[in-house]
């Protein structure tokens, strides 16, 4: 972590690593990492929910179109 924060001081063109004053706590950092992850996670469950839900969709339509075909091919083989 301090070479982190002696490379950040370097970058910034500042001598002293005094002048540098980094006032997010660790835990602070933990919190905003952990609650990023849920709303990727979350972005992630919201895509697979509406690829299946496009699925479901596509499949009902499919099974309509169908549905006459399929009488059709129930009502010639009574016939035979």
């Amino acid at each position: 972590m301090n070479n982190i924060e002696q490379g950040l001081a370097e970058g910034l063109g500042l001598e002293r690593e005094d002048e540098v004053a980094f006032v997010t706590s660790d835990e602070e950092l933990f919190k905003r990492a952990v609650s990023t992850v849920n709303v990727q996670q979350g972005s992630k469950d919201l895509i697979t929910l509406g690829m299946a839900s496009i699925w479901v969709v596509f499949a009902s339509i499919f099974m309509n179109l169908l549905k006459p075909t399929i009488k059709n091919m129930a009502k010639q083989s009574r016939n035979k």
